[in-house]
């Protein structure tokens, strides 16, 4: 099992690099930390049962209930500013259309066949996160982090 990506060799130069390069840019265009914004999209499970298990000593088999849904996910899409302020989140469902439920109100929602981030899904989170946090209808120029992920590098979502 693969637990997690091996970091690079030169990451503390990375990271070096990445924080002079945002405080370069934030002194040469004066950004408030109101209009400095980080986003990621990450994975979650229906039902992640646990690989620990309290039972007594000895004992071979263990039986774990589970929904039957450990395979089953969709994407959370997490943002906030650098002054702290939590933008809209935004859920991602394998789908190719929306279930008629009342979803959480200030939670985006987005279906995808794939349950992950797309164009469209990227063009619906700027639109509806982004440019409506706080200040962000002032259309001020403003700093978005985010990583080299294909979605986030298409010309459409950087306009």
């Amino acid at each position: 099992m693969k637990i997690a990506q091996k970091l690079p060799e030169d990451l503390d130069q990375k990271i070096t690099s990445f924080h002079s390069f945002v405080i370069k840019s934030r002194r040469k265009e004066n950004y408030q930390l109101a209009h400095i914004g980080n986003m990621d999209e990450t994975p979650v499970w229906f039902d992640m049962p646990s690989a620990r298990t309290v039972h007594a000593k000895g004992v071979k088999t263990v039986l774990v209930n589970t929904t039957g849904q450990e395979k089953s996910r969709f994407t959370v899409v997490l943002a906030c500013l650098a002054d702290r302020t939590k933008l809209k989140p935004m859920a991602i469902f394998k789908r190719k259309t929306l279930l008629k439920v009342n979803f959480p109100p200030g939670v985006l929602v987005h279906c995808h066949l794939k349950g992950w981030m797309d164009e469209a899904g990227m063009k619906l989170w700027v639109e509806k996160a982004w440019q409506s946090r706080p200040s962000g209808l002032l259309r001020k120029k403003s700093l978005l982090v985010w990583d080299s992920f294909q979605a986030h590098l298409v010309d459409s979502v950087k306009r």
